[in-house]
């Protein structure tokens, strides 16, 4: 809503927008001119709440009523002083688009930034978003999700407010010092099946704790093994067998080119772009006996092609590889393995178990944090032996 008012001979109209008062000057009219003025900015407000006009870069919503909707604009201005909530989301999804970031990536952004807007509203001007906006969010998120999730949102939503500020669309930093989450509950350690059946029997929730499952080489054998046998995609058991030899993550196979495949030097090369920000980089595990079985008909059958896996000419689709894994397990005893990274953690897990260098480990596994490899240390037996003996005795 507007409202007007006379003082001396001159008329002023005075409205909020995005949680501001905003006044311009209509100047010496007749009353009845200076309700046509009211009712006009009423009426472009209305507009602009629902999205069927939009502020136009470097123009202040003030003008923009005072020119009717259609006021000039200054092409020099490199700041979009009435920027959208909503209009810096599309910005940053069509540039990154361009394969900047992977697909899934982006596609947990838009989930992210969605929450964002039904807390804050799309047509939000980012000048007006307060800490205390940002709090609103946290408080509405924590009733159905973890503070886990509701940090991740915020902080996509503080990398998107960041490009934002390098590409000119808005001009102060993101105000997130101060923010207060709920209490969180660390990570529990990765369990082997027998321990997480243990726990389910005890009372424990099914549901986090196969989440922490990983296998022992025996039971992953067991696996490998029952994979074979089932009827589906070509690529499904080699794939596993690589994720469980290897530690890939699901998103680095659908990557996989058959150049990246050296059996002759036992090697494989494994495509990144988590380990650095902006750029690919590469690394080198090798291949096992079991592993090099597979691909050499693999890469047989796929030849003269780009990918490793699928129909070769185009990688696969993550939604496609999840199907995939859940078909292949379902209604058998391994479909309560939660997904591909069930295999990662497991192949961790077993180097973790055998005493590996953890540096040798991170260059096969890349990408670990500190936080990761706390939830693997329990699995270091003959180092914490000897630690405790060196106190003890």
């Amino acid at each position: 809503m507007a409202s007007i008012q006379k003082k001396g001979d001159a008329w002023y109209c005075q409205f909020i927008y995005s949680g501001q008062r905003h006044t311009l000057t209509i100047g010496k009219v007749s009353g009845s001119e200076a309700a046509r003025w009211k009712a006009n900015a009423e009426n472009l407000l209305l507009l602009l709440k629902q999205g069927r006009l939009e502020v136009p870069r470097g123009v202040s919503v003030a003008d923009f009523i005072l020119h009717d909707g259609k006021p000039p604009v200054d092409p020099a201005i490199s700041v979009r002083k009435e920027t959208t909530l909503h209009q810096l989301r599309e910005a940053y999804v069509n540039t990154v688009s361009n394969g900047a970031i992977e697909a899934n990536t982006l596609a947990t952004a838009k989930i992210h930034l969605a929450h964002i807007e039904e807390t804050l509203g799309k047509n939000l001007i980012l000048t007006g978003l307060t800490l205390g906006k940002l709090q609103e969010h946290i408080t509405r998120r924590a009733k159905d999700v973890s503070a886990v999730t509701i940090k991740k949102e915020l902080d996509t939503f503080r990398s998107v407010w960041n490009w934002g500020l390098r590409m000119k669309w808005v001009d102060q930093p993101f105000p997130s010092s101060g923010l207060v989450y709920p209490k969180t509950e660390e990570k529990l350690p990765f369990m082997t099946w027998d321990e997480i059946e243990r726990r389910i029997k005890a009372g424990g929730d099914a549901e986090a704790l196969w989440e922490c499952l990983f296998l022992d080489t025996k039971r992953v054998a067991e696996l490998l093994g029952y994979v074979k046998t089932k009827d589906g995609p070509f690529w499904v058991y080699p794939m596993m067998v690589m994720a469980a030899h290897t530690g890939a993550r699901r998103s680095e196979m659908i990557r996989a080119r058959l150049e990246d495949i050296d059996l002759d030097a036992s090697v494989i090369t494994i495509r990144e772009k988590k380990r650095a920000r902006g750029t690919r980089t590469t690394r080198r595990v090798s291949v096992s006996t079991q592993l090099a079985s597979v691909l050499k008909p693999l890469l047989q059958r796929q030849e003269g092609k780009a990918y490793l896996f699928g129909d070769g000419n185009q990688p696969l689709s993550v939604q496609t590889t999840h199907k995939a894994f859940w078909r292949a397990l379902k209604d058998s005893k391994w479909s309560v393995i939660k997904g591909w990274h069930t295999l990662r953690h497991s192949f961790i897990s077993a180097c973790a178990s055998k005493g590996i260098d953890q540096r040798i480990l991170d260059g096969w596994v890349g990408h670990q944090t500190e936080e990761q490899r706390v939830r693997y240390r329990h699995l270091y037996p003959s180092l914490q032996d000897a630690a405790i003996r060196q106190v003890f005795g």
